[in-house]
């Protein structure tokens, strides 16, 4: 038995437009949903009112490795549905500990578990899969990186960019910067490989199968409290 910080649950399924009765031989999905939800909506809040229906965030939210910090995440991914989804969370390869609900080991017990780059995802298949997130080489304002960053002017920031490339520390945005970021955390997408399973209806890009996970500095630190 494993201790985790948190444990999650991803429900990976797709969908037609019209719920009527037809042949599923033709059956072609428009939309790809994590938890009843394409993204962005899957990095909002569990219970957020806008979507009474799907109660569910997919943003697997961590700390950093650390000694007073040292358990991964647990995530649960559930094939729904006629079709495979290839699952891949950035930032660090999974660790699979168990299928089909049970642990990943041989007749007499030994562990048979496996890092996966990619999480190939079947028709009512699950996988359990943890992930962490380790600070290997400790950059910061007093270590910093080998490289010296372009000026903000020549840079397209994401809306989660900190205006800082150090985990736990902010900095200045550009004019018209979105700044989401909290705390200065980092965030990693995560998201099905088959490109045309990021995409709904109508060819709009990133709004399937993707969410991200959020690295939150080692406490204390300025973060929301979970």
């Amino acid at each position: 038995h494993q201790a985790y910080e948190a444990d999650y649950i991803s429900w990976m399924s797709s969908g037609a437009h019209d719920p009527q009765a037809f042949d599923m031989q033709g059956y072609v999905a428009r939309y790809f949903l994590i938890n009843g939800r394409s993204f962005p909506d899957t990095l909002a809040d569990n219970g957020a009112p806008w979507l009474p229906n799907q109660p569910y965030s997919s943003l697997v939210h961590i700390h950093v490795k650390s000694a007073s910090d040292p358990y991964p995440a647990l995530v649960r991914y559930v094939g729904m549905g006629t079709q495979d989804f290839s699952f891949h969370p950035h930032g660090n390869d999974s660790l699979l500990i168990g299928r089909d609900g049970r642990a990943l080991e041989n007749a007499s017990g030994a562990d048979l578990s496996t890092y996966k780059f990619s999480l190939p995802i079947g028709p009512g298949q699950t996988w359990d899969a943890t992930f962490d997130w380790k600070d290997d080489n400790n950059y910061s304002t007093t270590n910093p990186i080998p490289v010296t960053l372009p000026q903000t002017a020549n840079l397209v920031v994401g809306p989660y960019w900190s205006g800082s490339p150090y985990l736990g520390d902010s900095g200045a945005l550009p004019v018209g910067g979105e700044g989401y970021s909290q705390c200065g955390e980092y965030y990693h997408i995560a998201h099905n490989h088959a490109l045309q399973q990021m995409t709904s209806w109508g060819g709009i890009v990133l709004s399937g199968h993707a969410t991200y996970t959020r690295i939150d500095p080692p406490a204390p630190n300025s973060c929301p409290q979970q």
